[in-house]
């Protein structure tokens, strides 16, 4: 058996990689129709290479606009009507009357598992005792042998699950057309990590009472969150890190009490940002239930009055997560291609690490995840440009077409010697253009690839001589391992641009998502560029070792560049149009950490109080400020323990316009960049005229970027 038989599932006609999970949300605003499972699949469906056959589900909410006045819907995986009366005596002793019942087989290729559902009344008051209930039942079933489960038991939320691709799961369960119109769906596609995913318990979405989740990651606290459960009661469990978010979320909410705000902060753990103090007791009271690891996960919550939709994503953002809104409805997905097969013209941005974003269906946009304008981030540049009339280029459709092909047409162009190419209508097919080279082709002009709408990952990775120009938005992982050539993007690109970039050019007309230029270098006489035209989000040059980065601020944001910027960073320059503020600049250390450890020295006479209270008013203690408060020697070893670390290194940070130096490796570039834009003269010259915050490290070498006098000064 070679490698490829295990990596491709080969059952649809094309190999099929087992990539990572996919997750969909789309709740309607309060005068929309009803979403229909038709929208509901083919949001997830669209994605199926980032899942496997081991597992797809749909939660759907609606809503009777009467709070506690719907039954009680409980459904369960069966493998016998032995089971099935179990579950029923059961929930008609502990919790109430049992009606409407059914059973029926989901899945043909299994006929001994079946799905058991019915009807259970009762008033509000009776919350905690079917919980209880479930949680004993499910005990029992899944004891010693696997008898049945119950997998969904809310009055507002109807799941639908099994194991297989996304458009199985959805025949399997008769979701097919315009009908079963619902408030909210959620979904997913691949099994859950950590488990063994061979029954359709293992797959999403997990559900508790009224709250429902999808999740793509892994959770590293598993274990805490597990023990917190335990000590609340409930202590039955499928096994996967996935199902606790649901239990902690629907607690938090329907029994503590918390705000749907209050518990989507304490799950994200932001204890990096400047939160209240009641917000900090709330983390505390609660630090059995913050998640860590990477994760993004959605999720829907209703209360017969109202329905959410809520989306939390990791303080790294390790996850892919988008956001979108148009005038009927909110959308949540991994990738941008599950908004636009909806809405072609809906405005999408991207969430902060450690954010979260609430959608109610009766107050419309609660939290955006984000602290920028959204409209920047989506921009109108985003939506589906027409390429324009391009003389001597072949054109091909993307349109219901797998990547493979598509490279088979690019390839075979640039073999032939062709000017190049347009490919239309792109929908998030990923690898375009990967490993292309036409500098030892002899032709007498780069081979252009020119592509209109919104392709997927890895765009122009290994690009060795290309040209590449998007009429659109970009996903992932833009041009990892780009030696030579150019891309430019009309659009916005999202997490991790230029990754490991050694050569050539990007110019990105909007914004940049998180880790743009991480690992950029230079080899040799081969210097990278990557011009941004808005803004940029976390961890920009994140252990960059050469090249230039620019963020042209065009739109004037107070923020261009979010934080961490240059964590780890060895070499090249960033040029930021606009202020910084210094803790935005690598990775500090935890201020909680810090303070709670200088408060220890006041108490053995080491630091004063009244020291102690200066750098307690500090948002962001900096080195420079301990410098000019703490006593030498409690300098020293507090520098040693929280500044010293991989992710700190000296960097030098000037605040001034372009000089000739500046000028000589980056005005090109500029004049280039606001070429390929259209852009008029008065742009580039506000540009030549403005501030730029400009970052280096300390011991650079570069004569030119660094004038002899100059660094003496900043020594």
């Amino acid at each position: 058996m070679d490698v490829g038989d295990i990596a491709f599932d080969r059952r649809f006609g094309h190999p099929v990689v087992k990539d990572g999970c996919g997750v969909f949300g789309m709740l309607r605003k309060v005068d929309a129709p009803l979403i229909t499972d038709r929208m509901a699949v083919s949001g997830i469906s669209c994605i199926k290479y980032r899942g496997s056959d081991l597992g797809a589900g749909y939660a759907a909410f609606r809503t009777s606009g009467d709070s506690g006045a719907a039954p009680y819907r409980v459904q369960a995986f069966v493998t016998g009507p032995k089971a099935a009366e179990e579950i029923a005596s059961t929930l008609r002793e502990r919790v109430g009357p049992v009606e409407s019942q059914n059973m029926r087989v989901v899945d043909a290729r299994r006929k001994d598992l079946s799905v058991w559902e019915a009807a259970v009344s009762a008033g509000t008051e009776r919350d905690s005792a079917m919980e209880a209930a479930v949680d004993s039942i499910n005990a029992h079933l899944f004891d010693q042998t696997f008898e049945g489960r119950i997998f969904s038991f809310g009055r507002y939320v109807t799941v639908y699950k099994e194991v297989g691709y996304p458009a199985e799961v959805a025949k399997m369960w008769g979701l097919e057309g315009d009908r079963g119109g619902a408030d909210m769906w959620i979904a997913h596609t691949r099994q859950p990590t950590n488990s063994p995913g061979s029954l359709p318990i293992w797959s999403h979405p997990f559900a508790s009472m009224n709250t429902a989740i999808v999740h793509n990651g892994d959770i590293s606290s598993y274990g805490s969150n597990m023990e917190l459960l335990n000590s609340w009661g409930i202590r039955s469990h499928v096994g996967t890190d996935s199902e606790v978010i649901a239990r902690l979320l629907d607690h938090l909410i329907r029994v503590e009490g918390l705000q749907i705000r209050e518990a989507a902060t304490v799950l994200t753990n932001p204890f990096e940002r400047n939160i209240s103090k009641e917000m900090r007791a709330l983390l505390y009271r609660y630090r059995g239930a913050r998640l860590d690891g990477p994760f993004a996960v959605v999720a829907g919550y209703a209360d017969g009055r109202d329905t959410y939709l809520i989306a939390l994503t990791d303080r790294s953002k390790f996850r892919p997560l988008l956001f979108g809104e148009d005038e009927n409805y909110f959308y949540v997905a991994s990738e941008e291609n599950q908004i636009r097969n909806q809405s072609k013209k809906a405005k999408i941005w991207t969430p902060e690490p450690g954010a979260f974003f609430i959608a109610s269906l009766r107050e419309g946009l609660v939290e955006t995840g984000t602290e920028r304008n959204t409209g920047t981030q989506s921009r109108a540049l985003g939506d589906n440009i027409a390429a324009p009339p391009l003389p001597g280029f072949s054109r091909i459709d993307a349109t219901g077409k797998e990547f493979r092909e598509l490279n088979e047409f690019i390839f075979s162009a640039c073999a032939q010697k062709a000017s190049g190419v347009v490919v239309e209508n792109c929908t998030g097919q990923r690898y375009l253009g990967i490993g292309i080279s036409t500098r030892s082709d002899g032709s007498s002009g780069p081979f252009k690839v020119v592509v209109s709408g919104f392709p997927g990952n890895c765009l122009a990775n290994l690009n060795d001589g290309a040209s590449f120009e998007v009429f659109g938005n970009v996903a992932d992982d833009l041009a990892d391992t780009m030696h030579a050539g150019s891309v430019v993007v009309h659009g916005n690109c999202r997490d991790v641009v230029g990754q490991a970039m050694q050569g050539g050019t990007i110019f990105v007309r909007g914004t940049v998502g998180n880790r743009a230029a991480i690992q950029m270098r230079e080899y040799a006489k081969e210097r990278p560029f990557l011009v941004v035209g808005e803004t940029a989000d976390d961890y920009l040059g994140e252990y960059m070792a050469g090249g230039v980065v620019m963020v042209l601020n065009l739109a004037g944001s107070q923020k261009p560049a979010r934080n961490y910027i240059g964590t780890g960073m060895v070499g090249g320059r960033i040029y930021i149009r606009g202020g910084l503020e210094e803790h935005q600049l690598g990775l500090l250390p935890q201020r909680e950490d810090l303070l709670r450890y200088l408060h220890a020295q006041t108490l053995d006479g080491s630091l004063s109080k009244e020291a102690y209270e200066r750098v307690s008013r500090v948002k962001y203690p900096s080195p420079q400020l301990l410098a000019s408060t703490l006593p030498e020697p409690l300098l020293i070893r507090v520098l040693t323990i929280f500044f010293t670390t991989k992710y700190t290194k000296s960097l030098v940070v000037e605040s001034r316009t372009l000089n000739q130096e500046d000028l000589a490796m980056v005005g090109d570039r500029l004049r280039q960049f606001c070429e390929s834009f259209s852009l008029p003269d008065s742009t580039l010259q506000t540009i030549l005229d403005s501030k730029f915050t400009i970052i280096r490290t300390k011991d650079e070498k570069n004569e030119l970027l660094v004038p002899p006098q100059e660094a003496q000064v900043e020594e």
